[in-house]
């Protein structure tokens, strides 16, 4: 009798989680609590995202979408992904916003950026961005090992892309560890000289304009 009823109660509450997981989707599959776009967040989106599916148009439904797919090949059609991460992360760090929500956006922002990646191949323009962006948000979420691998592979993917040092670094300055962080911004500067941010953390960690490294110097991106 107890095991019958224990197989009902699970079945049961199979079933409640089912209508819940249907319930959070709409039918393009767009989370929940994403159905109210603003046109603020918007504007502040990169311009393609309103091409992407799931925002204006549908799958190929745009009439920019031939360019896009020109620039970034298929992988443009998981991007809509990536755009609701984005806002989800910008409606996390608004003022009030209380703290399980917050991190429940934060949550469902890293699953946004990982579905991309493990959607796009290797060479994808904007995997860069994206692991630097999900080094961020693991930041946020205090995986900080997971973070310093993030801006790593960002880094390695290409290594002029600043932001992937200055933000690892911005973290190592944060916890005291000002000679790591010299060490990222000096690897940084080699590959991007002229990164403003680059340039003035540089300067606030005490470094020497006559130590930025050259073009003739080997620094690893990822050290």
């Amino acid at each position: 009798m107890k095991k019958g009823y224990f197989f009902t109660g699970r079945v049961f509450f199979l079933f409640v989680l089912a209508l819940i997981a249907v319930a959070s989707k709409t039918s393009e599959g767009k989370p929940q609590d994403l159905q109210d776009i603003s046109e603020a967040e918007m504007r502040v989106l990169p311009r393609y995202c309103a091409d992407t599916q799931g925002f204006k148009y549908g799958y190929k439904g745009s009439p920019n979408y031939q360019y896009w797919e020109s620039l970034m090949g298929p992988a443009f059609w998981h991007l809509h992904h990536y755009c609701w991460s984005l806002i989800q992360i910008n409606r996390s760090n608004r003022a009030g916003t209380p703290n399980h929500r917050r991190l429940s956006l934060r949550e469902a922002a890293l699953g946004g950026y990982l579905y991309v990646i493990n959607n796009s191949p290797d060479n994808f323009v904007l995997l860069p961005e994206i692991y630097t962006k999900k080094g961020e948000v693991e930041l946020l979420l205090r995986k900080i090992q997971n973070a310093n691998e993030s801006f790593a592979h960002a880094r390695k993917l290409k290594p002029d892309y600043w932001p992937a040092y200055s933000h690892w670094a911005e973290y190592l300055i944060r916890i005291g560890q000002k000679n790591d962080a010299l060490s990222i911004v000096k690897s940084g500067l080699k590959f991007s000289p002229k990164a403003k941010v680059l340039l003035e953390q540089y300067r606030l960690l005490g470094g020497k304009p006559s130590d930025i490294p050259t073009p003739n110097e080997t620094f690893s991106p990822t050290e």
